[in-house]
């Protein structure tokens, strides 16, 4: 579509929407008391109403159908526009019916969508559906990939925590093996230092000739304690080792922890910026959105403009029109009306040949405007 159709188009809806508001103001009221608004609206307009309420009210009753209403209707509208008068109606501030109110919401939304619908090309509606399914794509994406980001971090979190739980217990268990040991080593101990001494005692009671076998077995045994002591000295440093190395197991097992914290936490922030960033493209995407919106309404009010300005040089067009055909059939009128009069002059008496030019214009005048109403 062109936009001289387009230009058609919405002169169509402009005039529908004319005629519609102008009907408006054609209440009930108005229809009723229109006798008593002659000296504010005028004659033909009065008259124009009365034979408007008598048509919709034979058409109410029956009497005549709705082609004679439609009919009474439209010279209603074109007497309306052409009328001085009929601006005066608005200051009678009558209410406008609910109906006829929504019709004319619904004609002026119509005109806004058919204009931005014929000024608007399938190429750019397109490109502005492709525009916000990409951004909107875009960020669905990065909103996934932060929460399986944060979800990853959750899960190596849990699994960290399970490894430490596991060496605490490993350290607890060698914790407690090495108390045990110092325990059963304390109690051999004891028990043999008390065996000594009971056995030393009831030899030296019993057996005072036999305290030198019983000496000699009393070193033995102070031997055989101190070799039990050394085996518990190594065994001991045995266990101290071992839970040194535990130790440093724990401790390494917690740096390995903290370095892949680290490069977890590193991953995470590298993503958090990345999705700043793309939070900070969407805003200038909104930006940029907003601006295009902003040149998309100051073009729309240029080609309405426009629209208009070729309207109006159609409209002088279309009057210069008229009043050319209007000159030339005047002009035809007088042509006609002179060749008629010269073939009269000829039979005609010496005095017609006297009247005033003033009543020959007037009468060609007449002529041509009875010859108009008959066309």
């Amino acid at each position: 579509m062109n936009s001289l159709e387009a230009s058609r188009v919405l002169s169509v809806l402009d005039e529908s929407l004319e005629s519609s508001k102008l009907l408006s103001f054609v209440t009930t009221e108005v229809l009723d008391t229109a006798e008593q608004l002659k000296d504010l609206l005028g004659e033909d307009l009065v008259n124009t109403l009365v034979k408007h309420r008598n048509v919709v009210n034979s058409s109410a009753k029956g009497i005549v159908g709705s082609e004679a209403a439609a009919v009474s209707t439209g010279e209603l509208v074109r007497l309306l526009k052409k009328s001085p008068t009929a601006s005066r109606l608005q200051t009678l501030h009558t209410r406008r019916s609910p109906a006829i109110t929504q019709v004319i919401n619904f004609l002026e939304r119509l005109r806004g969508y058919t204009q931005k619908r014929l000024t608007t090309t399938v190429e750019e509606d397109a490109s502005n559906r492709e525009y916000y399914d990409e951004v909107r794509t875009r960020e669905e994406k990065a909103v996934a990939e932060a929460q399986a980001l944060e979800q990853k971090l959750k899960l190596q979190r849990v699994e960290l925590t399970r490894q430490a739980h596991a060496i605490q217990s490993v350290e607890d268990k060698s914790r407690a093996e090495l108390y045990q040991v110092q325990t059963s080593t304390a109690a051999q101990q004891a028990n043999i230092t008390s065996e000594a001494k009971l056995t030393r005692q009831t030899d030296i009671d019993s057996h005072q000739g036999e305290l030198e076998n019983l000496a000699k077995e009393l070193d033995t045994a102070k031997n055989a304690l101190a070799k039990a002591r050394e085996q518990h000295r190594e065994t001991e440093a045995a266990l101290r080792k071992a839970k040194k190395r535990a130790q440093q197991d724990v401790e390494a097992v917690i740096g390995d922890y903290d370095g892949d914290v680290g490069s977890r936490d590193r991953e995470y922030q590298a993503a958090l910026k990345e999705y700043n960033l793309i939070l900070l493209q969407l805003e200038e995407y909104g930006k940029g959105h907003a601006e295009m919106l902003q040149e998309r309404l100051e073009y729309e009010e240029q080609q309405r403009k426009l629209a208009q300005e070729k309207l109006q040089t159609a409209l002088r067009q279309v009057r210069m029109t008229r009043a050319a055909k209007t000159i030339q059939s005047f002009w035809k009128g007088i042509k006609a009306k002179r060749a008629l009069e010269a073939k009269k002059k000829k039979k005609a008496e010496a005095k017609a040949k006297k009247k005033p030019e003033l009543h020959s214009w007037l009468t060609d005048v007449m002529v041509i405007t009875d010859g108009q109403h008959q066309d």
